[in-house]
């Protein structure tokens, strides 16, 4: 069977030992031309690995990397700038550009290729956010020096604002309690902006960028990224609490991460609140009231620490936030925190535990009451017969086998010798 080019490229930069886009530890230096690009969004446990292996992502400019690259060598870091396509002698390459000139080389990961190659392709010339860790090596046809980022993560450019192009309205609960159903798709939605997360309505560490800020209505809240919140005449400031409380239209691609949404916005409006919306839009006869909403049944909104996290600390407190105000009640021997499969030994008993319930956020509050043991897995189990004030019982998790539980939400306890284990 005859290889296509591309497979022969792939195939010859293996013999050579020239491989850039890999699932193991990135080495220098990296010979870095006639080699398969591209890149997926990896999964979140992927992301805990990558900075678990080369620190916190931190955001640094194109010209400092290509200034000062010996600061970030082996490094996690995030950048943007304009994406070209670089000829070398054995085909192209793609780069982003400095402000004088130079490029810093993008080479994806193995996993990352087939989505980076697709997109890649169509955004020359835009502006393209990257993460991934720092190097340096040696062009084999020029024999210069070149620095390059390995990268494991993209943010494309945003889908450009056409004029009459519009997106399907929905609302920020519909958004939040049935994100998989928007993953992906553009949308436009209405909140009340809440600055750069200076209320807490979303968890730290799920902020993508610096730049990032908060849409909220009602208890639901989610990031917007890639523009600022401003217009024609009018400008908020994320950092201040007083320009908080304005009621804005976001359009936007939804992007769903452990739960938590992020809007990668396209266009952004002053909006009014819902009641004035409905007044202005009222006719003068009366109406007959419509049917009453179908009561859909509460889930849980979101956790801290996040479902799914594998560092936890080992004296970590769990909470658990619901999208409905919950029958207290229920809650009492519905609950279980145990350690995720068979008991091992140096298990401790988990016997002082409190669980308590907080109406006001509803919040269901989790305190092993013990410090946890490290590395093992920990599970919440929240089991049937939990309901909301109205009597509507949890909605059950999908794969979940039905009446064995409701929803299962597992973390692992940071293990001795791990990264964030580090100054404890």
């Amino acid at each position: 069977m005859r290889l296509s080019r591309l497979s022969r490229v792939r195939k010859k930069a293996r013999i050579e030992g020239r491989v850039c886009a890999y699932t193991g530890p990135m080495r220098r230096p990296f010979a870095a031309f006639g080699l398969a690009l591209g890149l997926a969004v990896p999964a979140s446990a992927q992301v805990n690995e990558y900075e678990a292996r080369y620190g916190q992502t931190v955001e640094v400019s194109i010209d400092t990397l290509l200034s000062m690259p010996e600061q970030y060598l082996d490094k996690a870091v995030r950048t943007r700038g304009q994406l070209e396509m670089i000829p070398t002698g054995r085909g192209q390459t793609y780069g982003l550009r400095g402000s004088f000139g130079g490029y810093l080389y993008v080479y994806p990961r193995q996993e990352v290729t087939y989505e980076w190659e697709q997109g890649a392709k169509h955004w020359t010339g835009r502006e393209v956010e990257v993460t991934g860790v720092v190097g340096k090596g040696v062009d084999q046809q020029t024999g210069q020096n070149i620095v390059y980022i390995g990268i494991w993560a993209f943010l494309a450019p945003p889908d450009e604002k056409k004029k009459g192009v519009t997106a399907p309205e929905t609302t920020l609960e519909d958004l939040i309690t049935r994100p998989d159903k928007f993953d992906g798709k553009t949308v436009s939605v209405r909140g009340q902006f809440r600055g750069e997360n200076l209320f807490g309505d979303l968890p730290s560490s799920s902020r993508a960028r610096s730049s990032d800020w908060v849409i909220k209505e009602d208890m639901f809240a989610a990031w917007v990224t890639g523009k600022k919140p401003k217009g024609a005449g009018w400008s908020l400031d994320a950092s201040l609490k007083r320009d908080t409380g304005k009621w804005l239209q976001v359009m936007g691609r939804v992007r769903v991460a452990n739960r938590v949404v992020t809007l990668e916005a396209v266009d952004i409006t002053l909006s009014k609140a819902p009641g004035e919306a409905a007044a202005v839009e009222a006719k003068p006869e009366p109406t007959p009231p419509p049917p009453p909403r179908p009561r859909r049944p509460p889930m849980v909104a979101f956790s801290l620490p996040l479902d799914g996290e594998r560092e936890v600390p080992r004296d970590t407190v769990f909470k658990i936030q619901f999208s409905r105000d919950m029958d207290e009640a229920s809650l009492k021997d519905h609950v279980l925190f145990r350690y995720a499969g068979r008991t091992q030994p140096g298990d401790n008993a988990l016997d002082a535990i409190r669980v308590s319930y907080d109406g006001g956020l509803r919040t269901l509050r989790i305190d092993p009451g013990d410090l946890l043991r490290p590395g093992r897995v920990v599970e919440v189990v929240l089991l049937p017969g939990i309901q909301d004030l109205d009597g509507v019982p949890l909605e059950t998790r999908p794969g979940i086998k039905p009446g064995a539980a409701a929803d299962v939400l597992r973390f692992q306890v940071l293990a001795p010798g791990l990264t964030g284990d580090a100054g404890r």
